[in-house]
Formats: structure tokens, sequence, C-alpha cells
């Protein structure tokens, strides 16, 4: 049996040793390839976006929203719409132990399907019970947005001072922007929870703020950039 070429021996322990060593890894699949654009593209909206040069850039959401808070100026109504199992209302509720924060939450997971992520109706569902949380100073809103938040702005008064918007869709996102559009007001601090970050964000929470800024005439600054997190405050 003839002796194999030594160049191509040499070759194949080469190519095996990189395979080990995990530097060929396969092409990335169709989802993570989207998950990347979308990633990219939210890269290129926040450097065109000269709104967002006074943004302080996070590494974590706790981080992000740590920002916006102290960045309260005003006097107001604290919410948090989506509130899943309380961490962030927690923060958010700590921070203002003064006064009373209102989280609004279905507890039985998204109304409706979020398009370009893998989460389908029902997502986030911890069985219609708010969380016990460590703090004394929160009231809960039970159930889906298009209900609650007409109940709620009957009984109470805004501006909001701080808002943070974890509604995922653009439907509700829209919900709690159109019920309470006048609680929206100069000095409103927002942080959106899912802002950009994923494949077609631009549909969600970006896409009603957009249409808050054109209804209202509003301008806003950047305050915090997170994982996927964006804190902004309105500007007249």
């Amino acid at each position: 049996m003839p002796e194999p070429d030594k160049q191509v021996v040499n070759l194949l322990r080469a190519i095996r040793r990189e395979l080990v060593a995990g530097r060929r890894t396969p092409p990335p699949s169709v989802p993570v390839q989207l998950r990347e654009r979308g990633v990219a593209q939210s890269v290129d909206y926040i450097e065109a976006e000269r709104r967002l040069d006074t943004a302080q850039i996070s590494a974590t959401k706790p981080a992000a929203i740590a920002a916006a808070l102290r960045a309260v100026t005003i006097d107001g109504m604290v919410a948090e719409f989506g509130v899943f199992q309380g961490t962030s209302l927690t923060q958010i509720a700590q921070f203002f132990d003064d006064r009373t924060v209102h989280g609004f939450d279905s507890f039985v997971g998204l109304p409706e399907s979020w398009s370009g992520t893998e989460k389908g109706e029902g997502a986030f569902d911890v069985g219609g019970v708010p969380p016990e949380l460590p703090v004394s100073n929160v009231e809960f809103h039970v159930g889906f947005f298009d209900k609650t938040v007409p109940e709620f702005a009957t009984a109470h008064q805004g501006p909001f001072a701080f808002v943070h918007l974890d509604a995922d869709l653009y439907s509700s996102t829209k919900t709690v922007m159109d019920t309470l559009l006048d609680w929206f007001v100069p000095g409103t601090v927002i942080v959106f929870d899912e802002y950009f970050g994923y494949y077609g964000w631009q549909n969600h929470e970006h896409k009603a703020f957009l249409e808050l800024l054109e209804r209202t005439g509003f301008s806003y600054e950047g305050i915090s950039i997170g994982h996927m997190n964006l804190g902004v405050r309105l500007l007249a």
C-alpha cells in the first residue's frame, strides 16, 4: 500500500485541529442571522439618531432603569406596564418609596403573538396571579390593558413622572399611549423594555413611540440604552 502524501496528511491534521478548536463552525441558522441583523439595524439606528447622543450606555437592564430613575425631575404618577415576575417593578418601587407605584399586567401572558420573536400568545403566563414583592407601595391592576387602563384613567390623574413600558407588543403599547396620551408631558421619563435589539423591533414599541411623538409634537433626549432597553425624557 503506497505511503500517503505528507502534504495531504499535514493538511488533514491542520483541518482536524481547527475543527477541534472550534474555529470552523457551521453557518448560523436563519433565526440567528435575523437576530443578528436586528441587532445591527439597532446599532445603525442608535448611531444615526442624534437625540440618543446623550444616552448612557448600560450593560444591563437594571443599570439602564437606574439611570432613567435618577433622571426624573417632575412630580407625577409612576407606573409599569408589563410586570411579569416583578423584578423591575421592585427596583422602581424601592426608588420611589414615598409614593404608590402602579403595576399593570394580565399575568396570563401576551394577548397575541409577538412577531419577530418566538413568543406566542400566552407567553409570560404566571397563572393570573401577581407576584409577591419585597415592597409595600405597589398597587396591581390585573387584566389586559384595554380594560384596566381606561378604568385607571377615570380614577386617577396624570401626568406621568416615570413609566416603564414593558408591553412588548405594538398593540399593547399603543393602548397605553392612546388611553393616557395627556399623561405624557415634557419631563416624563419613559423606559422601553424591548425597544430594539431583535428582528422586527421597528414594528412594536418603537413604532408606538414614533406615533406618540407625531401626535403630541414632542421631541426627546436619550437617557439610557441597555441590552434591549431605551430610556428617554420627553421634551416640548
